[in-house]
């Protein structure tokens, strides 16, 4: 046989035993960021929608479920905005999602009112801020614009106007010269808070004309999805990644979490099906979570902790991926520096295939679904990727944005790891 002829066989032969499909990838992040799943959160039940699409993919593929049923189901409590979404400053329309975010812990709230600017003037001056301060602000909102804002001794007084509504108004605004990030709330509070971006904003501001329908959900039930890889032996390596993500603000705009987190999900989920794909079994069983809850605060996986479907000892090791859709730069393992022995094989196995820039370790830390794990004394990393994707709960972190480059190569890597 001719050298040719045997390297395109071996190339072949590699690529089979892999198995990977960048398209099927694409087609789950696609499907999961997509208007229909309304950003994976919980207005209209759109949680439930992308688990029952995410149930479908496991059972196309053949994956088990543990007694039958790959669903775990339990409760949690959060506000939401179904409907109404509506701000105009002296007329002008404002568009929601890019010229500002109503916070996600705002109660309703609908009509026409008075805005007071507070300033750098007013907050400056002790005497200035006393009169403001005596002033019945109840019926109107209340503006904090900081520029020029520089004596340090005031920071508690801003976060106490803006967190606390010190001064009792209707609502509140703050002006944003960064990015627009939304975060979701189980609480709901007693005032709406506005975040507008300043080169949003009028020139001269003297009324907010405001609608917007709040509806919080009590004991929402909300559910992870569970799947196995029957191995050689009793024993699991764990791929985990939350799958919901923020929802939506207003029935005219969705947050779609291309990045954060359908790339995670479709990584788990292209994973399983690799695996299953191949003849032999593996040495190690094979565990697929996707978790619910995250953004409201990691709660899905708290759960499952407190309720595993199998010991919890019997996890050999355990990696959770959540936002893998952009690694020009590599990736970072959370607790790279805490569980060194097995960082350092992963490193060795990446040296050598030159699969990415650069694997990087740091310590712990509370920040995705691996962190009950942990506190449970797994052996558990979170991995992410790092590029120049920088959108991050935002409406414009869409499936048609997000480079995947290296995400095959991290694939890659951990399918190494697993036959090593």
């Amino acid at each position: 046989m001719k050298k040719t002829q045997l390297t395109i066989i071996l190339i072949c032969v590699s690529i089979l035993s892999f198995g990977q499909d960048i398209n099927y990838a694409k087609y789950l992040i696609d499907s999961l960021s997509s208007p229909s799943m309304h950003g994976r959160g919980y207005v209209y039940k759109s949680d439930f929608t992308a688990a029952k699409f995410i149930k479908s993919e496991f059972e196309k593929n053949k994956i088990l479920a543990f007694n039958d049923n790959y669903f775990q189901f339990f409760k949690l409590n959060t506000n939401t905005f179904p409907e109404n979404m509506l701000v105009e400053l002296d007329d002008n329309e404002l568009i929601p999602g890019v010229d500002y975010l109503l916070a996600s812990n705002s109660p309703s709230i609908k009509g026409n009112f008075k805005v007071e600017i507070i300033d750098a003037k007013i907050l400056s001056n002790k005497k200035k801020f006393r009169k403001f301060k005596k002033k019945n602000h109840s019926e109107n909102f209340i503006l904090i614009d900081t520029v020029g804002l520089n004596n340090p001794k005031f920071k508690e007084t801003y976060d106490k106007i803006k967190k606390q509504n010190m001064l009792k108004a209707k609502g509140v605004i703050f002006i944003q010269d960064k990015n627009l990030t939304y975060v979701p709330s189980q609480i709901i509070n007693t005032f709406p808070l506005l975040e507008i971006k300043r080169e949003s904003l009028p020139k001269k501001i003297k009324n907010i004309n405001i609608n917007a329908d709040a509806e919080y959900l009590s004991d929402y039930k909300t559910q992870n999805i569970i799947g196995y890889i029957e191995g050689e032996i009793d024993s699991f390596i764990v791929f985990t990644a939350h799958y919901e993500h923020i929802g939506r603000m207003g029935k005219d705009v969705y947050f779609p979490g291309a990045n954060d987190n359908a790339s995670g999900t479709a990584m788990v989920l292209d994973l399983a099906k690799t695996i299953q794909s191949r003849k032999e079994k593996p040495h190690y069983s094979i565990a697929f979570i996707l978790f619910s809850g995250e953004e409201l605060g990691l709660l899905g996986s708290r759960h499952y902790t407190q309720n595993p479907v199998f010991e919890l000892d019997k996890i050999k090791i355990l990696f959770n991926l959540d936002m893998v859709g952009s690694g020009d730069k590599g990736i970072t393992l959370v607790n790279g520096k805490v569980f060194k022995p097995e960082f350092d094989k992963l490193k060795s196995i990446n040296d050598e295939k030159k699969y990415l820039p650069e694997v990087k370790s740091r310590g712990a830390a509370a920040n995705s679904d691996h962190y009950f794990f942990y506190e449970k004394g797994i052996t558990s990393f979170f991995i992410y990727t790092r590029g120049e994707y920088k959108e991050y709960h935002n409406i414009n972190d869409k499936a048609e944005n997000l480079p995947l480059n290296k995400f095959e190569d991290l694939e890659r890597l951990l399918l190494d790891f697993i036959e090593k």
